[in-house]
């Protein structure tokens, strides 16, 4: 066995002052919980949030078995805690193994005992989750199979973050269907790695006796790829512990000449909970839309109009990290990323951040001004919606060559105020908060009208008349639809 990760100083990471340095696995979490670390050196965009979900749930989960809680403590005793996870094993924490009868760093035993058939890839990236294979934005196969930490941050995105790339090929249980997501919604004090692992970690531990109703078992398996897997067996829910970690593909790294591979195959079915279709496991950063599902985020990612249902509405049953105690007065963030995921394609990675002041946290803690609240995010949603459909698009229409309306920026402008003057306006009665919003939105349509007008394709001939006929419409649908902020406006 090669590369073991609690005594071998493989993974990058920066302190305080940004100085580059190497840890071990163990190491990591002891400079995670004391603030040391301040980020991850080589982990690449869309393998920051995984990573971090892997490291937290380790964390939890060695903390749990051992029966503690405070995750400030050495390196030394947190690589005593994984060693126990694995019962004295090192093999599980090595990276390459070829006895394939045992287990690797995310890698479950062979049963057969031979990968001879299985497919073959020569570079970290060609196994990660993105797709990656018309070279668009993201090239294919730039990092050298000589890279062994890349190695890592690829194995650990694809067991847990992975979906449906293809036949043969399952996703994992924390995800609704094979084009879902894996979002981390939480809350922090603040962005940095510690505030967001201390905090987590508090709520998977927490959390964990509420897992157990769900069918978990206490001691059952938390680390899945150290079980051996032939690809037509899956763990029940009664088979895995509270938070368990798991794989969803078989693979293994091997050795060649150039440095190093993954030798991979399909499955002829999930790994894990395949009784759970909806991606309800019990994932602490996953809100479950109460008639839908685990929450599936779309190319337009964590815009205003989803958040005010995640934070308002009862659409959501909130995911455990993002439930929001008392505290102390200072804001709060609320803090949201997904990579969306369509067929054959990713669709962005969506990341958010949305201050909560500590006046809108205290009307979140109670029902009936947290309904209020959610009464009057929502109307601003369909004021918004109404705005743009019924007032900027028929205007925008009047100068569209044929039937190509010119595309606007709208929803994007809307999102940048939304929340701050939903909050400013907390004190306000609804009706001098509407109009004070709908001035807001009035403004916005405006610029987006004569932003149309100044790149619109309309002949000379004919461009001063669909100029006026497009303010003309705006006016007049102005006018029908919002007839107080068509007044207000006029007496300006």
């Amino acid at each position: 066995m090669d590369h073991d990760l609690l005594t071998e100083p493989l993974l990058s990471w920066r302190d305080t002052e940004r100085r580059r340095k190497v840890a071990t696995l163990p190491g990591l979490l002891a400079r995670m919980a004391t603030g040391e670390l301040t980020e991850f050196a080589r982990v690449r965009a869309h393998q920051f949030h995984p990573w971090c979900m892997f490291l937290t749930q380790l964390a939890a989960i060695a903390l749990y078995r051992a029966g503690e809680s405070n995750a400030e403590v050495s390196e030394e005793a947190w690589r005593d805690r994984l060693l126990a996870l694995t019962n004295g094993d090192r093999e599980a924490w090595c990276l390459v193994v070829n006895d394939l009868q045992r287990p690797a760093f995310f890698q479950p035993p062979v049963p057969e005992g031979s990968i001879g058939d299985w497919f073959v890839s020569v570079s970290p990236d060609s196994i990660d989750v993105l797709v990656t294979a018309k070279n668009h934005d993201v090239k294919t196969e730039l990092i050298r199979g000589t890279d062994l930490e890349s190695w890592v941050y690829a194995m650990v995105t694809l067991q847990t973050m992975q979906g449906y790339p293809g036949r043969g090929y399952n996703r994992v249980a924390r995800m609704k269907g094979g084009y879902g997501s894996r979002p981390r919604v939480a809350v922090a004090r603040s962005e940095t790695l510690q505030a967001r692992f201390l905090h987590d970690v508090e709520v998977l531990l927490a959390s964990w006796p509420d897992i157990l109703s769900r069918g978990h078992s206490d001691g059952a398996i938390s680390l899945v790829w150290t079980q051996p897997w032939d690809g037509k067996t899956s763990l029940a829910v009664d088979a895995l512990a509270p938070h368990f970690i798991e794989v969803c593909w078989r693979i293994r790294l091997v050795t060649n000449d150039d440095g190093w591979a993954c030798r991979f195959t399909t499955t002829a079915v999930r790994r894990c909970a395949p009784e759970v279709e909806n991606g309800d496991v019990g994932d602490i950063w996953m809100p479950i839309e109460r008639d839908g599902g685990a929450l599936t985020i779309g190319s337009t990612g964590f815009n205003y109009q989803l958040l005010t249902r995640l934070l308002f509405s009862n659409d959501f049953e909130p995911a455990a990290a993002q439930k929001l105690d008392a505290g102390p007065t200072e804001t709060v963030l609320f803090l949201a990323a997904a990579l969306a995921r369509g067929q054959g394609k990713t669709e962005g990675l969506h990341e958010r951040a949305l201050p909560l002041p500590f006046d809108v946290r205290l009307r979140l803690g109670q029902s009936a001004t947290r309904m209020a609240l959610g009464r009057r995010s929502a109307q601003r949603v369909e004021v918004a919606d109404k705005m743009r459909r019924k007032v900027l698009y028929p205007a925008l229409t009047r100068i569209a060559r044929g039937d190509q309306v010119l595309s606007d920026d709208f929803s994007v402008r809307v999102d940048e105020f939304f929340f701050e003057h939903l909050f400013s306006t907390l004190d306000q009665d609804d009706e001098a908060a509407r109009l004070s919003f709908e001035k807001q939105l009035l403004k916005v349509a405006s610029r987006e009208l004569q932003r149309a007008i100044d790149r619109c394709c309309v002949p000379d001939a004919q461009r001063f008349r669909a100029i006026s006929a497009a303010e003309s419409m705006f006016a007049a649908c102005l006018k029908k639809n919002f007839p107080d902020l068509a007044k207000a406006s006029a007496e300006r």
